[in-house]
């Protein structure tokens, strides 16, 4: 029996397969792709994967990165999955994603500690309207806006709107705590929002 290849969520994971013609097997929680990978071993992925392997000319052989992520929008949660080939290292939304994922690591270690500017400054409070947390607007430090990245915008937007939301639900008697997953899911949507509208 082949071994199956699991991917942990937000853990992003390198493999490369065998054959790029994937067989579709239908299952009872729906319809998923098979592929063999080159090392041996076989993974099971949506449709939607195997689309944008076929879309990004993913070759037999080529080593490319697979990341099953999470994404909160509002109280529900959904899968985003991110395919990203070797070559294309530099690119801005990945390897905004990549840092997010460490600061989050560091987030988790240290959870009290909410400055992310390195500077020792805490990050700004959400404005309110209508008891909705609006997102902050990238602060300029001494060195302009060149020193407030869309990562640091994003940490602090989703800690500052979780505290704003905190503190709205306790006058409401309605007790909210989000954790430190919740704040990531948080910070990962908008920093994909944020990229989406820089492109269009």
């Amino acid at each position: 029996m082949n071994n199956i290849v699991h991917f942990e969520m937000n853990t992003p994971k390198e493999v490369a397969l065998e054959s790029t013609q994937g067989t579709l097997v239908q299952g009872r929680y729906g319809d998923r792709v098979m592929f063999h990978l080159a090392e041996g071993g076989v993974m099971y992925v949506p449709p939607i994967v195997a689309a944008k392997i076929e879309e990004q000319g993913i070759a037999a052989g080529e080593r490319f990165e697979l990341c099953k992520a999470q994404v909160a929008t509002g109280r529900r949660r959904s899968i985003n999955w991110k395919v990203r080939r070797k070559d294309a290292q530099h690119d801005s939304e990945t390897q905004l994603e990549s840092d997010l994922r460490e600061s989050i690591k560091t987030a988790t270690a240290r959870p009290q500690i909410v400055s992310l500017n390195g500077n020792g400054s805490h990050a700004e409070p959400a404005a309110e309207v209508n008891g909705n947390a609006k997102p902050l607007a990238p602060s300029q430090g001494t060195h302009g806006a060149a020193s407030s990245t869309k990562l640091e915008h994003a940490l602090k937007t989703a800690i500052a709107a979780a505290c704003s939301a905190e503190k709205y639900g306790a006058e409401l008697g309605y007790v909210v705590r989000f954790d430190s997953d919740a704040i990531k899911s948080m910070a990962i949507t908008v920093l994909i929002n944020m990229s989406e509208g820089s492109r269009r």
